[in-house]
């Protein structure tokens, strides 16, 4: 049996609430809190974006892993519903491996590899189930799955799943706190067991401006298997609307514990119609 070092990676896969429950999911919130900040209306829009995202950690080994990605991102919102899908190219150093959003270290501590591939492809869909009014909170439900399209050497070449609910609260004109608690089903393959667990993060969205909203979320994933920590990362994040057509996030991260990434950053570029 393969000896597993596991922990959260920093990699965004998606600016979207269901496929951040997906299992990619840590800094995925800071740009998910873009839907926050601006709460989906009953309208038809497209956005398309890419950017880069950086993180690294000893994930209890001897040597660091740090992972670099490229997304590509895109979002459809029609009417009360949202369709998302996300394909990095990543690069990664070090003894660890993708597995469902988090990272495997290898039974040799001191490994040290180098590699780089498309990753696997994540596809989301959400539906605001409910408004917000009055004291209650605007609700929405979703769903993911993430494809497997990477090599054996980044993923693992298994299918995972994922459902999740996300609340949205407006507290006076400027700020916003939302949330959301979920449950993924990670595949397995053959040489390890990788545990199902409940997903959630939540966090504060202040928009000081019509173009400009920062805030920041805490993410949190059962361990993903048995002996090990779960995982917890605090992202801030800021987003800039240049015009109607053209916006941009940016984002830090840093981990609670030894089962997530040391530090990370990241930033996105959209196109929007």
């Amino acid at each position: 049996m393969k000896i597993l070092k596991i922990a959260a990676f920093g990699l965004v896969t998606l600016s979207g609430n269901a496929l951040a429950e997906s299992g990619s999911d840590q800094t995925a919130q800071s740009i998910a809190a873009n839907n926050a900040a601006a709460a989906p209306q009953d309208i038809n829009s497209f956005e398309l974006s890419s950017g880069f995202d950086y993180s690294v950690g000893k994930y209890g080994a001897a040597l660091d892993t740090s992972v670099k990605s490229v997304p590509l991102e895109g979002k459809a919102q029609i009417g009360r519903l949202r369709l998302q899908a996300a394909l990095p190219y990543v690069w990664i150093k070090g003894p660890g491996q993708i597995v469902g959003g988090v990272v495997v270290g290898s039974s040799n501590p001191g490994e040290v590899a180098e590699r780089q591939g498309v990753g696997d492809l994540s596809l989301a869909t959400s539906y605001r189930a409910f408004d917000e009014h009055g004291a209650l909170p605007m609700i929405e439900l979703g769903g993911s799955v993430k494809l497997p399209t990477a090599k054996a050497t980044i993923g693992t070449g298994q299918t995972d799943y994922g459902v999740n609910v996300a609340l949205y609260k407006s507290v006076g004109s400027k700020v916003t706190l939302f949330g959301s608690v979920g449950y993924s089903w990670l595949g397995s393959p053959a040489s390890y067991k990788l545990n199902n667990g409940v997903t959630a993060y939540g966090g504060v969205n202040v928009r000081p401006g019509p173009a400009f909203n920062l805030g920041a979320s805490v993410s949190y994933r059962e361990p993903v298997a048995t002996g090990l920590q779960g995982q917890t990362a605090i992202s801030p994040y800021l987003t800039y609307r240049f015009n109607q057509h053209f916006g941009m996030t940016a984002y830090t991260q840093v981990g609670i514990n030894d089962a997530s990434p040391r530090v990370g950053a990241g930033l996105r570029l959209s196109v929007f119609r």
